[in-house]
């Protein structure tokens, strides 16, 4: 396991082109990750962690009409559980492009997420982060945007990756492990003390539609403690890839 900390200015040799591009793919990125708060200044300044879960097209290779299938489980012994499901839609436009719909929870669980024009990168890891952040919100009192930014600097600063195998379909396959603690050097970690060992597991696959095959938040039990369940545990995992009926 390594930390991903790569800084690169920009060197007058790099082609003008390929500049613009990046520098429009990242604003684009930063437009459509809303959750993840404002984009720094240096578009080159970009972890290895944020490309691969922000700005890699894991949508090139769906052909739409297509449905990206995902159970949802909640577990721990902080409030009652329950399970549920996930679906994004993904459309093509007249222009080309993709639009992606959710479908995120049912019932009394449900949220409503916007559409996403011209996706590229997989929108359901934007709608799990939004609504981890209101959940940390909801559960500490504290300011959503405090939690999005303690996110996006784990992101940007101390995410480790890792190259794991996973088993789909029965298949072993390669995949790559993101993994933040964003809470464990938050000055203001006194005031959510219970929750703030959470961690984050953001798990990418390349050879499956849609790249995303696990996204986990988890708040170990507490040392010293009676319990080995944890506090929170929350896992969002690929099922199934088809045509929306």
């Amino acid at each position: 396991m390594r930390s991903d900390r790569p800084r690169r200015a920009r060197t007058a040799q790099e082609p003008v082109r390929r500049w613009g591009a990046r520098r429009a793919a990242w604003i684009a990125a930063a437009a459509l990750l809303g959750a993840l708060g404002t984009a720094r200044a240096d578009p080159t300044d970009i972890s290895r962690a944020e490309t691969l879960l922000f700005m890699t097209p894991h949508l090139k290779d769906l052909q739409p009409p297509s449905r990206l299938h995902y159970a949802f489980r909640k577990g721990g012994t902080l409030e009652a559980g329950f399970s549920d499901t996930v679906d994004l839609d993904i459309t093509g436009q007249p222009d080309g492009s993709k639009r992606g719909t959710a479908r995120f929870f049912s019932g009394q669980h449900q949220i409503d997420y916007p559409e996403v024009e011209h996706v590229e990168g997989n929108p359901v890891l934007m709608f799990y982060l939004e609504r981890e952040i209101r959940e940390m919100s909801r559960l500490t009192g504290g300011r959503a945007d405090h939690f999005r930014q303690m996110i996006r600097l784990a992101l940007a600063e101390s995410a480790q990756i890792k190259d794991i195998q996973i088993k789909v379909g029965g298949q072993t396959r390669l995949a790559q492990q993101v993994t933040i603690s964003p809470y464990t050097s938050d000055p203001n970690r006194a005031h959510f003390e219970s929750l703030a060992a959470k961690q984050y597991k953001f798990t990418i696959c390349d050879t499956i539609p849609g790249a995303v095959y696990e996204l986990r938040g988890v708040v170990p039990a507490a040392s010293g403690s009676p319990k080995d369940q944890a506090v929170i545990e929350e896992t969002l995992t690929f099922v199934s890839a088809g045509v929306p009926k």
